[in-house]
């Protein structure tokens, strides 16, 4: 049961996504445990990569005479990779390309270490051979371990090739064969950490998912309770009353109970078609309806663009169902009531807009509806936001992904927050 309320929520994502090669992957790809997960690896990456470093400078050091002075370009790129796989940690941003970079930079060190030797007795094993374990893992953490224990085959073998068969060490060195081993078994150990902690942090992430879904579930229940509350009282109104004038008259039936009968009538058919999703509202209500919902922040928010016509004028309106009209009014009332509680700032831009596009399954009639909310605020990190802390992810992103809409959320600390709630989701604008 717990699975199948996570797949009717959202199917969570644990693999890092790829845009472009300097892309970051976006906070909404990841599940929220999985990209701190990552970024957490960065800086754990990091920092070994720094440690590591200082201890490879005495040994490049003393290789230089019998290494071509163009390979300390490896050398430096490796610090330089290792940097900003520390940097982008510390400001949580996922950047796939620095593990790739930095497996693609160790295995070109390898097998350019052949040109490299100038055809001296090397005082120990080459530095390049300790960046193999950081390769790994980073091949570990952008892939699966299937992936990453075949790069480190790959790899240990094209070493011992070289180390065998083309250079040559001073006796006192140590055995590549015990250090090819050692190698491997902390290569393991690593891959083998890594992939429970994946495993970990997916468990966790399909467990959030669950109770986003249950969350969710519990407002909506309460919202279709406070809908069939309402339904009870226009049918009570207008039924007593009917019934009521109905007693009071002598006689024929007076005209006033025949329209209290008729409105009666009309009530009850209304709300059985927004109880079977059939019901539908103009876009230039569903502005009315926003603007009523919007009424306890009307000394801080301003409009602009609230442009309801979607067709021009003459051609049919435009009708949107009634259950995406509310999810959109609670999404942008949330997204303003955030930006009141959190922002510090004391204005909040609303617009409204939307044109023509071309049908989809979600809207067959081909239009779509674009809402911003705006502030110039403190700005947050996503996924610094509390679990605790639920109105972003259930009450804008997963109320609109209900409805087949999506956001785009544009926020940074000390730059503000942009909130872009977009129907129907398939939409590109």
């Amino acid at each position: 049961m717990a699975g199948s309320r996570a797949r009717s929520y959202r199917r969570v994502s644990t693999q890092l996504r790829w845009k472009r090669f300097f892309a970051t992957t976006a906070p909404g790809e990841l599940g929220v445990y999985t990209y701190r997960a990552h970024w957490l690896a960065m800086i754990g990456f990091g920092v070994f990569g720094v440690t590591h470093m200082i201890e490879v400078l005495p040994i490049f050091t003393q290789q230089q005479s019998s290494l071509h002075g163009w390979y300390s370009l490896f050398l430096m790129a490796l610090g330089v990779l290792t940097g900003c796989t520390l940097y982008y940690g510390l400001r949580h941003s996922v950047r796939p390309w620095v593990f790739f970079a930095f497996t693609t930079v160790v295995g070109a060190a390898i097998l350019a270490l052949p040109a490299a030797w100038t055809g001296g007795s090397l005082p120990q094993n080459p530095w390049i051979s300790g960046f193999i374990i950081l390769a790994v893992a980073a091949a570990a953490v952008l892939w699966s371990p299937a992936v990453a224990v075949l790069y480190m085959a790959s790899i240990e073998v094209v070493y011992a090739v070289v180390a065998s068969q083309v250079i040559t060490t001073a006796p006192r060195a140590e055995s590549w064969v015990a250090a090819g081993l050692s190698r491997v078994v902390f290569s393991l150990m690593l891959v083998m950490i890594l992939t429970v902690g994946k495993r970990g942090v997916k468990r966790m992430d399909l467990n959030y998912a669950e109770a986003l879904s249950e969350t969710l579930a519990m407002r909506r229940s309460r919202s279709e309770t406070e809908d069939q509350e309402r339904i009870d009282r226009l049918i009570h109104d207008n039924v007593m009353a009917a019934l009521l004038d109905a007693s009071r008259s002598q006689g024929v039936l007076h005209r006033r109970t025949r329209q209290l009968a008729a409105r009666a009538l009309d009530v009850l058919a209304e709300e059985s078609s927004r109880s079977t999703a059939a019901h539908t509202v103009m876009v230039h209500d569903l502005m009315d309806e926003l603007m009523d919902a919007l009424a306890p922040w009307r000394t801080r928010v301003r409009f602009t663009n609230l442009r309801a016509p979607v067709r021009p004028v003459g051609e049919p309106r435009v009708f949107v169902p009634a259950y995406v009209a509310h999810g959109l009014t609670q999404a942008v009332s949330e997204a303003v009531a955030n930006s009141a509680r959190h922002s510090g700032s004391e204005i909040t831009i609303v617009s409204m807009e939307g044109d023509v596009c071309p049908p989809s399954p979600i809207n067959p009639e081909g239009f779509y509806l674009r809402f911003t909310i705006r502030d110039d605020g403190r700005g947050f990190n996503y996924h610094d936001v509390p679990n605790r802390r639920l109105g972003v992810r259930v009450s804008i992103m997963e109320n609109l992904d209900s409805i087949g809409g999506r956001v785009v959320l544009d926020t940074a600390p000390g730059r503000g927050t942009t909130v872009s709630l977009i129907w129907p989701g398939d939409v590109r604008v």
